[in-house]
């Protein structure tokens, strides 16, 4: 079996991507002990990291990239 690494500084920065994208989300979200909240967490998280790679690909192609805004309530 042979492995191509072409693929691995990709596959890096995504899961980078993604732990980022978790530290954002508020504390009592990550500590919920609920499976439903840690699903909608997971989702997220996707969403967040997603709006990265897209700003991160928008910046190397030369396109300005567009504000994103992430509302966090922490009044609770």
């Amino acid at each position: 079996m042979s492995v191509d690494y072409r693929l691995l500084p990709r596959f890096e920065a995504s899961r980078k991507r993604y732990e980022a994208a978790r530290r954002v989300l508020p504390a009592h979200w990550r500590n919920d002990p609920r499976p439903e909240a840690q699903i909608i967490n997971d989702h997220w998280v996707g969403v967040i990291a997603a709006a990265a790679a897209a700003q991160q690909d928008r910046a190397v192609r030369g396109r300005p990239a567009a504000s994103t805004v992430f509302l966090v309530d922490d009044s609770s």
